[in-house]
């Protein structure tokens, strides 16, 4: 599935009112913020329809995924939107991982703490919101929504990081070692970078870098340590490493594949935006000096040139002062 979905459900009550962009939604919430209530309305749509009393709107069937014999079901549904409550015992497992990667429909998860066998984006961790009590309408709001997708107590504060922690191993940390001259490590991988930064507690100025398209199961964490430690530390967290060479202008790319990236990353061939944005940094340079490895960077993107339009891409609160 590809495309962008809004979704209106209501009843004489309550009004949902939600934006599906990717494959994989997050909700989250404490008890009695509505997520329960968004559950039952869109499961008592699916069951009796309008006789329900319920209104849905969406140009994409909704259903409720729930239930022992849930795999067997979901092998019938196509091109749909699917709710998956966080009282699902299977949310979390790898088996369900597995069943929807490839799969043709987008889903909402409801689920208030990480999922970490899913990639899903920083960018799609909602909250619910009541926007106008008296008719309790209620809409999505993301949790994580700094526009530069800058994470620390002082966002717009300026920093000259001492240290700069990659998830990355490759294409990325060979990069940005480049761009910050001895001062780059790579945690080796996402899920290890929070072990970095317990086990390596200096006093120095730290920046962490990582694919904020497959960061979401790891966002809740890093940001709680960052708000518990008086060092300075900040998240800094791009779609991913590939997006930044595609908005770099290094190469001749389309401006709205980046801007409307929903019509293009289709949920069957990628789990995430991130595999969209490489595969599709291949494709464009391919035959080219340009030619993109994600296990070693071309030289062609080392130039002076290259590493000033790309790091050009990078917020000016944690650009290199000299490149």
């Amino acid at each position: 599935m590809t495309g962008q979905y809004e979704i209106e459900v209501y009843n004489n009550r309550v009004h949902y009112s939600l934006t599906i962009r990717r494959n994989i939604t997050i909700i989250q919430g404490d008890s009695a913020t509505g997520k329960t209530a968004l559950i039952n309305l869109i499961s008592q749509y699916e069951a009796n329809g309008a006789s329900s009393g319920i209104t849905l709107i969406c140009e994409k069937s909704c259903v409720n995924l729930s239930g022992s014999n849930w795999q067997a079901y979901l092998s019938t549904l196509h091109d749909c939107i699917v709710f998956v409550d966080e009282g699902a015992p299977f949310i979390r497992s790898r088996k369900f991982a597995s069943a929807i990667k490839g799969s043709d429909n987008y889903y909402v998860l409801i689920y208030r703490d990480a999922l970490p066998e899913l990639p899903y984006s920083i960018e799609e961790i909602y909250g619910l919101q009541t926007v106008r009590p008296s008719q309790k309408y209620i809409t999505a709001k993301r949790v994580y929504n700094e526009m530069v997708h800058l994470y620390n107590s002082a966002p717009n504060q300026a920093i000259r990081p001492n240290t700069v922690v990659t998830e990355d191993s490759n294409s990325g940390f060979e990069f940005f070692s480049c761009i910050f001259k001895d001062r780059c490590v790579s945690s080796q991988g996402k899920d290890k970078i929070l072990e970095y930064l317990r086990t390596h507690d200096t006093a120095s100025e730290t920046l962490v870098i990582a694919d904020g398209a497959a960061f979401g199961a790891n966002i809740e964490a890093i940001m709680s340590f960052i708000k518990s430690h008086e060092r300075k530390c900040v998240l800094y967290a791009p779609e991913s490493f590939e997006y930044l060479i595609l908005s770099s202008g290094v190469l001749e790319v389309s401006d709205d594949v980046l801007r409307q990236t929903y019509r293009y990353a289709d949920s069957r061939k990628y789990f995430s935006w991130e595999e969209f944005y490489t595969a599709y940094l291949i494709e464009r340079s391919v035959g080219t000096v340009y030619q993109y490895n994600k296990h070693a960077l071309p030289e062609a993107y080392l130039t002076a040139g290259s590493i000033k339009k790309i790091s050009a891409t990078l917020p000016e609160q944690i650009r290199p002062e000299r490149l």
